[in-house]
């Protein structure tokens, strides 16, 4: 049964190449980001809020594509536009794990942190442009089944290369050589993606509609759309809030913590493999009762994990740290099928790459502000104490709370909102 379900999603050429795709995407994006690109800081020096900061770098880069929009809008093809972004962005990324063989000790942060802004803006906007193409050729009445099924092989490739890469980096102990193999076999993965991108088809030339297409544009456009607008707020306020604390989530495991790689691989897939059954319930759950009620569903989920991450400690890690990622695991599992999908439903046919570079830019904000905003509060948190590690450590535990309390003020007010809403829907009727 699970095979016929399957086949009718991938019932043409060009989903079943956007499905492979996502594999070798996923493959390099994992060895080359997240806890390894974290470690590789680390091991170059780099500071606590620099390292939070990474975890979350491909949203935060995505706030400088919001400039490329109004010249991007006049390409007609989105294969080609596709194509040439991620070739440009897996060259980019690729040139981080060079940097301390060929850039004095002095300034390899500053060069780091350059290469890696250049490399993740880049792929941001690949992103967009890989998304743009995708849609024109997805059933709208299949697309919570459809990208629910691409997230299932993301999380099936995240859980192969959890284990391996994890295993592969404490042979190695953490050591330079150790990083380079992860980055030439995201090298060899990125061969095999651009490939399958140049024998996929292109979809029908893009016809921007009749709108200007100026830098002004960017902003004007997205921002008259109230019902667009209502959403990127709702998400820019989460993302800001969970990532106050979440962003941490790294650091505080790896430096705080003293996990080995094995370990903290090992609780990420506690993320990972749940997500693998769990991605198809809410995929048809949002196919049925509709994009906008899953999402705010798992919203609410996201509380319970930054709630128990609140309570681990040197001693109970090994209960609350599981348990807020299985709550992570159902939370995720929700949001990416329903997010991805209620942006597409909300954002008109036409110039879709200004409101898509738009929606991109506004999230990268608050990906920005949490970390900034949890760095200052931690900073205030440690002044003055006796025993900076262990202030430092209660520091970001608090940060939990603080999300916690955020998103659930958040998830009130928005159905306070969405309730006057109904009311003068229903009066106006």
């Amino acid at each position: 049964m699970f095979m016929s379900k399957r086949e009718k999603i991938l019932d043409t050429g060009p989903r079943v190449c956007f499905f492979v795709q996502t594999g070798f995407g996923t493959a390099f994006t994992y060895l080359t980001s997240g806890v390894f690109l974290s470690g590789f800081a680390l091991l170059m020096g780099a500071g606590d809020v620099l390292v939070s900061y990474l975890s979350v770098v491909v949203n935060i880069c995505g706030v400088l594509i919001l400039g490329l929009a109004s010249y991007l809008e006049r390409f007609q093809s989105r294969k080609r536009l596709t194509v040439i972004f991620t070739v440009l962005s897996r060259t980019a990324t690729l040139f981080i794990v060079i940097i301390p063989a060929v850039v004095p000790r002095k300034i390899q942060i500053p060069a780091f942190i350059l290469a890696v802004v250049t490399a993740f803006t880049l792929q941001a906007q690949a992103a967009v442009a890989l998304n743009q193409w995708m849609m024109g050729f997805i059933d709208e009445k299949k697309s919570g089944q459809y990208i629910s099924l691409r997230q299932t092989l993301t999380l099936s490739v995240t859980v192969i290369l959890s284990v391996t890469g994890g295993i592969w980096m404490d042979h190695m102990k953490g050591e330079y050589l150790g990083f380079v193999v992860l980055f030439g076999a995201a090298a060899l993965m990125s061969v095999f993606e651009i490939i399958l991108l140049m024998r996929t088809p292109d979809g029908a030339p893009y016809r921007p509609a009749g709108m200007g297409c100026r830098l002004r544009d960017a902003l004007k456009v997205p921002l008259r759309d109230r019902a667009f607008m209502g959403f990127v707020i709702y998400i820019l306020a989460f993302y800001l809030l969970l990532n106050i604390s979440d962003s941490f989530t790294m650091v505080y495991m790896i430096k705080y913590l003293a996990l080995p790689y094995k370990t903290v691989t090992a609780m990420y897939m506690i993320i990972s493999l749940p997500q693998i059954v769990l991605l198809g319930f809410w995929g048809r759950i949002s196919d049925k009762r509709g994009h906008a009620f899953v999402l705010k569903t798992s919203v609410w989920l996201f509380a319970g994990e930054t709630l128990f991450m609140s309570f681990a400690a040197p001693k109970n890690w090994f209960l609350f740290i599981p348990a807020a990622f299985l709550v992570s695991s159902a939370a995720n599992a929700g949001f990416v099928v329903a997010v991805f999908n209620r942006r597409y439903e909300l954002m008109p046919k036409g110039n879709r790459i200004l409101y898509d570079n738009f929606y991109t830019a506004m999230i990268g904000l608050g990906f920005i502000l949490g970390p900034m905003i949890g760095g200052a509060v931690k900073g205030i948190l440690e002044s003055g104490a006796a025993v900076r590690s262990a202030a430092a450590m209660n520091g970001i535990r608090g940060l939990y709370l603080i999300s916690t309390a955020g998103i659930l003020l958040l998830q009130v007010i928005y159905y306070h909102l969405q309730g006057k809403r109904e009311v003068c829907v229903h009066v106006k009727g």
